[in-house]
C-alpha cells in the first residue's frame, strides 16, 4: 500500500489494502487506510480508520504518524478545534524526524504553529485573513477589501457554496520561496479552503482555486483549464488575450497538446495561454463552461461542444496568432 500512496495513487493503495490478508488488529493496515483516504480527500472514510488506528497505536511513533493523519482528516471535516487539539498535544508525542517534519508542515499550513502568535487576524464576509505582522495597516486595508471584492465578483459567476471561510495568510517575504512551506507563494489547498499569499499578488487568482472547486469537490481537473480559471478571474485588468499573443510570439503553442499535456509546460506560457482561453470559452457560452468546469478534460470537452469544439480551437488559434491592433 505505502508504494501506491508514495506515487500517489491511493485507489490504488486501497484495492492492494482490500484484497490483502492483512490483520484486522494491524495498527499499520488502519493507518494506510487513513492515509491512502486522506490522500483522496475522502475525509469521512479517512476518519473510521483514524479512530481504529488510534486505538491500536502503543508506540510514540504510531501515535505520532496518526496524529498527522488525524489532523488533515478532522480539518478536512471542517472541525477545525479538534484538529488543532490533536496538534497541540502531538507536540509533546516524541516522534520520529519524518513524523515531527510532517506536523510542523501541516501546523504551518492550517495557522496552528506558534509562529503565527503576533500575526493579525482580519474577518471579512466570506475570508478569515491572517496577515504577518510586518505588513502595514493601509495594506491590511486594501488587501482586504480587494480580496472580498473579488470572491464576489468570481462566485457570482460560479454560485458555489464553501463549508467555511477562506483562511487566507499573507506573508511579507523577499522572495517568493516560503522557507517555512519549503514551496513558493501563492498557492491554495481548497479542499481546506486555504490559501497562502504574497502582499503583491493578484486579488483573485487563488480565491478563484477554492470557489472553483466547491462548485463541485468531486470535479476532475485539469492544469490548463484550472489554471486557466484563475488566471481570467484574477481581477488584474490587462487584457488577456493581449498577454497571450505576446507571450506566443515567441512560443507557439497547440492548444489541445497543451490541455491535453500541460502538467510539464512552465507557468510563464501555460497561465496567459490558458487565462485567455478560458475567456473565450465563457464569451462563447457560459453554461457550457460552467460544465466543463467540472470536468475539465478534453474528451469531456467534445462532449459538451460537439463539433463546434475543432471550430472553436481554430478560431482561437487564428485570433492568438494574428497582430495586435
Amino acid at each position: 500500500m505505502m508504494e501506491a500512496l508514495k506515487l500517489n495513487q491511493p485507489d490504488k493503495a486501497i484495492k492492494i489494502g482490500q484484497d490483502s490478508n492483512n490483520d484486522s488488529n494491524s495498527f499499520e493496515m488502519h493507518f494506510l487506510f487513513a492515509k491512502a483516504y486522506n490522500q483522496k480527500k475522502d475525509y469521512k472514510n479517512a476518519e473510521l480508520f483514524i479512530e481504529k488506528a488510534k486505538v491500536l497505536s502503543n508506540e510514540n511513533w504510531q501515535k505520532a504518524w496518526i496524529s498527522v493523519e488525524s489532523i488533515q482528516t478532522y480539518y478536512g471535516l471542517g472541525k477545525i478545534s479538534e484538529a488543532k487539539n490533536v496538534y497541540e498535544e502531538a507536540k509533546a508525542i516524541p516522534g520520529t524526524k519524518n513524523s515531527d517534519n510532517e506536523l510542523k508542515y501541516w501546523g504551518i499550513l492550517f495557522g496552528f504553529d506558534e509562529l503565527y502568535k503576533d500575526w493579525k487576524t482580519v474577518e471579512s464576509k466570506n475570508i478569515i485573513f491572517h496577515f504577518q505582522n510586518t505588513i502595514s495597516e493601509e495594506n491590511i486595508k486594501s488587501i482586504v477589501s480587494s480580496r472580498q471584492d473579488a470572491f464576489d465578483k468570481i462566485n457570482s459567476f460560479f454560485k458555489s457554496e464553501l463549508p467555511k471561510k477562506i483562511d487566507y495568510f499573507v506573508w511579507d517575504l523577499p522572495s517568493n520561496f516560503n522557507p517555512h512551506l519549503n514551496k513558493n507563494l501563492g498557492f491554495t489547498n481548497p479542499e481546506f479552503c486555504i490559501s497562502h499569499n504574497r502582499t503583491n499578488q493578484s486579488a483573485g487568482h487563488e480565491i478563484a482555486h477554492s470557489i472553483t472547486h466547491w462548485r463541485n469537490p468531486n470535479s476532475l481537473k485539469l492544469r490548463f483549464i484550472n489554471e486557466g480559471i484563475a488566471v481570467y478571474f484574477d481581477q488584474n485588468k490587462n487584457d488577456k488575450m493581449t498577454s497571450a499573443k505576446e507571450i506566443n510570439l515567441s512560443n507557439p503553442v497547440s492548444i489541445q497538446k497543451m490541455w491535453q499535456d500541460g502538467k510539464e509546460i512552465d507557468e510563464s506560457l501555460l497561465y496567459p495561454i490558458s487565462g485567455a482561453f478560458v475567456g473565450f470559452l465563457i464569451k462563447y457560452d457560459k453554461d457550457k463552461f460552467l460544465q466543463l468546469s467540472e470536468n475539465q478534460t478534453y474528451e469531456n470537452a467534445k462532449i459538451i461542444y460537439g463539433d463546434q469544439l475543432d471550430d472553436l480551437i481554430s478560431n482561437f488559434t487564428k485570433e492568438l496568432n494574428s497582430k495586435n491592433k
